[in-house]
């Protein structure tokens, strides 16, 4: 199994457990915390970081130069309109 690495940083210096997560000085190495924890850390202006992933790419997000973008889905039909007018 591969465990997720993140380092975490904190916008005040903190100190001790947030969220599951021990800072130090205001850093944090944290292996797979729960989804819970990232959007907090994120909500509450925390630095999150993935140390083996290159910085042009955003977190959660795969590279593909060549990919079309996502189509909206299609609209839901209506009652069938009859092919005569009455």
């Amino acid at each position: 199994m591969s465990w997720l690495r993140y380092e975490i940083t904190a916008p005040d210096g903190r100190e001790g457990i947030v969220a599951g997560v021990a800072f130090t000085a205001g850093r944090a190495v944290a292996e797979d915390p729960s989804p819970g924890a990232l959007l907090y850390f994120r909500r509450h202006g925390y630095t999150v970081t993935r140390p083996d992933v290159p910085d042009s790419l955003p977190i959660g997000f795969a590279a593909s130069e060549n990919a079309a973008p996502a189509k909206p889905a299609p609209r839901p039909r209506g009652k069938q309109r009859s092919s005569k007018e009455e």
